[in-house]
């Protein structure tokens, strides 16, 4: 996704942006959130109940130092609003081009793509003025990963696997393509995504068989796609079953022989 300063500029980020984007059903629509990076790293599990901790799971002072708020889009009154409202604030302005406003899946992940693609602009402006070493910095430590583990933790399991067969489609669409940088993007928030499912779901065979690239490794993953639908679903029979037909495809055979 390509995001551009519509006021402010890339040489200098200011650390708080309106980003918006226009609707695929009407133009004139806009939809907008606001994204902010905190110039001082906060490790936020000092500051969480304890009760709540189990909840969070292990959140480093990275993982929440760039956020936006409200995580998915929401509708406001027009462009001229974010001009007078950025103007009023000194905020900059970004625009992630139109968007399905009803995909809300698909929204909250074009927003963590911004605020990553926003945070490392902001880092690379301003890392030596912050508390942090710059020689610390790096894409694998960019907020915005943090923000996708949150989202992940607080989705439903069946959220979670609707997200992971996404995924796996994007993963596949980049390797037809020949896209390896969108490839191995993809692989690592697969990766991210795996830590939330339990490890009998299996995640890097099905990784393997959706990047094998040919028939078969699409069978296989679909196969493995099912499987996991079917554990969170408690269908232990259809478990066997889809197994049995994994097996039968790993040995060279056709599933249902």
């Amino acid at each position: 996704m390509d995001f551009t300063f519509d006021k402010g500029s890339q040489d200098s980020p200011k650390g708080h942006a309106i980003l918006y984007f226009r609707s695929f059903d009407d133009h004139d629509q806009c939809w907008a959130t606001y994204i902010v990076i905190l110039p001082i790293l906060v490790d936020v599990s000092k500051y969480v109940p304890p009760f709540l901790m189990n909840q969070m799971g292990e959140i480093g002072p990275t993982d929440l130092s760039a956020f936006a708020f409200p995580p998915a889009p929401e509708q406001v009154n027009g462009f001229g609003y974010i001009e007078e409202l950025a103007s009023g604030r000194d905020d900059d302005v970004l625009y992630g081009g139109t968007m399905n406003t009803s995909d809300i899946p698909s929204a909250l992940m074009v927003v963590n793509e911004a605020i990553a693609w926003y945070a490392q602009l902001y880092a690379d402006n301003t890392a030596p003025e912050t508390e942090s070493d710059p020689s610390d910095v790096s894409i694998d430590a960019l907020p915005g990963f943090g923000v996708n583990e949150v989202l992940y933790e607080l989705m439903s399991d069946a959220d979670k696997l609707g997200e992971l067969t996404r995924q796996v489609g994007r993963l596949r669409d980049a390797l037809n393509i020949g896209d390896r940088g969108l490839a191995e993007d993809t692989q690592q928030e697969i990766a991210i995504l795996g830590h939330h499912l339990p490890d009998n779901h299996q995640i890097t065979e099905l990784v393997d068989a959706a990047r094998s690239g040919d028939d078969t490794g699409a069978k296989l993953a679909d196969l493995y796609l099912q499987r996991c639908f079917h554990l969170i679903s408690e269908e232990y029979m259809k478990v066997g079953e889809v197994e049995s037909q994994i097996r039968q495809l790993e040995a060279g055979g056709t599933p249902g022989q």
